[in-house]
């Protein structure tokens, strides 16, 4: 309930500071219709369902541009309706808010808000394509089969100051929560302060160092605090090439009877600029898991995107290996030495024609399993999009997902396919002031 009223408060804030003054505003609205079929619909290893599923999805985005200061938000309801399973008609959501003053020259404030309620169990299929757009954002890796609703909210605020040239500061909050119908996922809810700051002492050396404490909070499970802190020693090579050295170190203590750890991970890397649409960067250390009471673990860490956008497309590769948490999705499995691969090419086939392909592959070993879990789960699809007329596009999307577990209960895969009618103005509504 917080993260909404957050929600409403900051779009008021924002789209009242803009309309203030001077502004510049837009609006589309849209409508879908999609039909999707599914060939296991319950995500099930046996006994497999299949059904149709119908939504009508009217929907708008709007943006508001003053001289200092803006906001941008969309919206989409849909209304989803079972072929077989009607039990599960019902309502969907999903709002995104962003909105930014410049309270100084050198003084942005930025907030956001993302909100999603639905009975879908299966989101962010494209893992290459998500993690390019914001390296940062939390995917649920664990596994939620049930169609019964649940929502999800992330709110977050950041202040950033620029002191220099590429000198800057920020401090920031995010919250989240996720609350669930089906008793069997464990609601939860995170307070996550930061700070990070970046600094070049020289022309040539640079210093960025970040901190963050989370504070979780679940229905069943343990609380947990965590804390986590990065220094990166950075050395420009060129205009184009800078190379670094990093140490970051996590440590997470819980308030009941699970094991506290500590995560230690030096590594080293670059980031490199081959032109203004490729960007390469690669880091690679060595991480060590130590418990409070077991034995130390060991694993590669590390993290390398290429991204490459082109005249009538692009291409986004990504890979990373480490520990991380997962505690705040569907399944709060704790710790996890985890592998991922990720790829995504979309491209202007003709003029009114475009594609897109994806494919991704996760290994999850759950190391504070009592059932020495480990999950293989591979997604790939491809789409099509077509503007068949001004106002109206179709797209025609095949998705699979399989999941290999050594719990046997958790194991399935599912085929989807989704066709999906969109009505939308070829040009949006413009007011000024």
């Amino acid at each position: 309930m917080k993260s909404r009223i957050f929600f409403v408060a900051a779009c008021t804030l924002f789209l009242t500071t803009s309309i203030t003054f001077a502004y510049q505003a837009t609006f589309i609205p849209r409508i879908s219709v999609n039909e999707e079929y599914t060939d296991n619909v319950f995500l099930t290893d046996k006994n497999k369902e299949h059904d149709y599923i119908t939504t009508i999805s009217p929907g708008f985005t709007a943006q508001i541009l003053g001289k200092n200061s803006g906001a941008e938000i969309s919206y989409d309801a849909g209304y989803s309706m079972y072929d077989e399973y009607d039990k599960y008609d019902g309502w969907r959501h999903d709002a995104r808010f962003s909105g930014w003053v410049d309270m100084a020259k050198n003084t942005r404030l930025e907030v956001s808000d993302s909100f999603l309620y639905t009975e879908d169990p299966l989101t962010d299929s494209d893992i290459a394509m998500s993690r390019a757009t914001d390296p940062d954002v939390l995917i649920d890796s664990t596994i939620r089969r049930s169609r019964q609703t649940y929502y999800t909210n992330t709110a977050g605020i950041n202040l950033i100051h620029q002191f220099g040239r590429a000198d800057s500061f920020n401090i920031g909050f995010i919250h989240s929560f996720l609350e669930n119908d089906d008793s069997d996922y464990e609601d939860n809810e995170r307070y996550n302060p930061y700070a990070g700051l970046t600094f070049w002492f020289a022309p040539e050396w640079g210093l960025n160092m970040n901190g963050s404490y989370t504070k979780g909070e679940f229905d069943d499970s343990d609380d947990l605090d965590g804390w986590y802190g990065s220094a990166r020693l950075i050395k420009r090579f060129s205009r184009h090439l800078d190379g670094f050295v990093q140490y970051a170190h996590t440590a997470v203590e819980y308030d009941g009877n699970s094991e506290d750890f500590q995560v230690y991970n030096p590594s080293a890397g670059f980031i490199y600029a081959l032109s203004s649409d490729t960007s390469l960067s690669f880091e690679m250390g060595y991480a060590v898991l130590d418990g409070e009471d077991s034995d130390s673990e060991s694993a590669a860490s590390g993290i390398g995107t290429l991204t490459k956008i082109f005249k009538r497309g692009s291409i986004h590769l990504t890979g990373s290996s480490g520990y991380e948490g997962s505690y705040f999705g569907a399944e709060g499995l704790g710790i996890a030495e985890f592998y991922e691969l990720g790829g995504s090419v979309t491209y202007q086939l003709t003029r009114h024609l475009s594609g897109n392909v994806f494919g991704s592959y996760r290994d999850n070993d759950y190391v504070e399993s009592t059932d020495d879990r480990e999950d293989k789960i591979t997604r790939a699809g491809l789409g099509l999009e077509m503007q068949a007329l001004e106002w109206m596009s179709l797209g025609l999307n095949y998705a699979y997902r399989t999941v290999d577990s050594t719990v046997d209960s958790e194991e399935y895969d599912e085929n989807r396919v989704l066709f999906r009618i969109t009505l939308s103005p070829p040009r949006p509504f413009r007011t000024s002031q």
